[in-house]
């Protein structure tokens, strides 16, 4: 004998149906807690192998942006490629950091940074802005900085970089 579904049946299909969403939203949020996964939410498929991120606030704007302009001179600007811009601070900023960078950013995505990249980033010992990360081909961590202080760290971290990008030929 056959019987009609009654009213907890519908309830306990309803749960299952619930938890089945909250688990994919977690399971989906799950790659963020990790710069790598934080950079694939940003990247498209057709980027170069080597992608970076920035990590600053509305006061680092006022000059302390070295790096920047580290990416987009010569061979590093064709070999890297800066993938998002992530800031520190209140939503409003973002009007002010955007006007502040240079015309060459505006074509990248300026987001305010989640707070598991923000801890990532302290992780590893970077708990001032800005703050580098650049990704090797694999899609792994392969190297952090703060902006450089003096024009021989930029020749130094432009050199870091240079090595970073070249692909060997096998």
């Amino acid at each position: 004998m056959h019987r009609a579904p009654n009213l907890w049946h519908w309830v306990i299909a309803g749960l299952v149906v619930s938890l089945a969403g909250v688990g994919y939203d977690v399971a989906r949020a799950m790659p963020q807690r990790t710069l790598p996964g934080a950079m694939r939410h940003v990247t498209h498929a057709a980027t170069p192998a080597v992608q970076a991120a920035v990590l600053l606030q509305l006061d680092d704007c006022s000059g302390n942006l070295r790096m920047l302009h580290v990416l987009h001179r010569g061979s590093t600007s064709r070999h890297i490629q800066l993938a998002v811009i992530w800031y520190v601070g209140p939503v409003s900023d973002s009007t002010n950091i955007r006007t502040a960078l240079p015309s060459w950013t505006a074509a990248i995505p300026l987001r305010a940074a989640p707070p598991a990249v923000v801890r990532q980033f302290a992780s590893l010992g970077h708990t001032t802005t800005p703050a580098l990360l650049v990704l090797d081909q694999e899609g792994r961590v392969r190297f952090t900085t703060q902006s450089p202080r003096s024009s021989r760290e930029v020749a130094g971290l432009r050199r870091i970089i240079e090595g970073l990008t070249w692909i060997e030929e096998l």
